[in-house]
């Protein structure tokens, strides 16, 4: 089988990596075209809506499977843009976003690792710019979340040790501990405002070896 020049790691044909001057939101943005208008007014009545009721919204408007990520995406989106707004509803759009990004998950939308990462992001974003939220999860929890996402142990996840030939890792391996790296990345942000003693020290141990994930 013919392979590229990356230490012989990626098949030809296969992919290395990709890569874009474009969050996936703003890509997203695009390719709903002229469906932009009718989501940026839905979420305008989604925020009066009760909990039953946005779910019912929601479930109504789901689209079809291939489109169905960057209508979420999008949505996410045009919440950020209101929360960048500095109006007087900040703490109402944070609100829905936080629905949001739980709606997601338990629709399968986001991964685990994706929506651990994008809520402790977004809780820490909330945070830096003074919104405070009594639904907001505790960095106990966000962290929590994180590692629990995490799909290797410490000790199993592959790290660019001294001397370490790459090619001794395989596809898998690698990107399981890029992934790691991403939660760990997203949960340093709130350590110094957990509570448990030993899910700080475990995040600590992760941190420790952040530098040497791949």
């Amino acid at each position: 089988m013919a392979t590229t020049g990356y230490l012989g790691l990626v098949d030809a044909g296969d992919v290395w990596s990709i890569s874009a001057p474009h969050p996936p939101e703003l890509v997203a943005a695009r390719r709903l075209g002229g469906q932009r208008q009718s989501v940026k007014d839905g979420l305008l009545h989604l925020l009066q809506l009760d909990e039953h009721h946005r779910r019912t919204w929601l479930d109504r408007r789901q689209p079809a499977p291939c489109e169905r990520t960057n209508w979420w995406l999008y949505l996410l989106l045009v919440i950020d843009q209101h929360l960048g707004d500095q109006s007087g509803r900040r703490a109402d759009w944070a609100e829905l976003k936080l629905w949001l990004l739980r709606q997601g998950r338990a629709r399968a939308v986001f991964s685990e690792a994706v929506s651990a990462e994008n809520l402790a992001y977004f809780a820490a974003g909330m945070r830096r710019a003074g919104i405070e939220l009594a639904v907001l999860p505790s960095a106990d929890d966000i962290v929590r979340a994180c590692l629990d996402a995490i799909p290797v142990g410490l000790n199993e996840a592959a790290t660019l040790d001294d001397g370490r030939d790459l090619g001794g890792v395989d596809r898998t391996q690698m990107r399981h501990s890029r992934q790691a790296k991403n939660l760990v990345s997203a949960a340093q942000w709130h350590l110094d405002a957990v509570l448990d003693p030993h899910l700080a020290a475990q995040l600590r141990e992760w941190i420790d070896i952040k530098p040497r994930l791949v």
